[in-house]
């Protein structure tokens, strides 16, 4: 099985506070890679975890749903144009 490259992953980034997905893999502070597949998205919003580490954030459960959210926008997005 190949491993995939953080340029197929969705980075999110901390802005003053706010989680922001960075498509140009370009914003400053600190960031975090989420695969973008479904399977891995239900995963990060059913985690028991409560902290990002890389961000080093907190995030709430609708914290959680609303990047998950962002991220399947965008792959709806990426198939409509296939």
């Amino acid at each position: 099985m190949q491993r995939e490259s953080k340029t197929e992953m969705i980075r999110v980034a901390a802005q003053d506070g706010a989680l922001v997905l960075d498509e140009s893999l370009r914003l400053p502070g600190r960031g975090g890679y989420l695969h973008p597949r479904v399977e891995c998205l239900q995963k990060f919003i059913r985690s028991k975890v409560k902290e990002f580490r890389s961000l080093r954030l907190r995030l709430s459960l609708d914290e959680r749903i609303y990047i998950a959210a962002l991220i399947q926008a965008r792959l709806d997005r990426k198939a409509a144009l296939e």
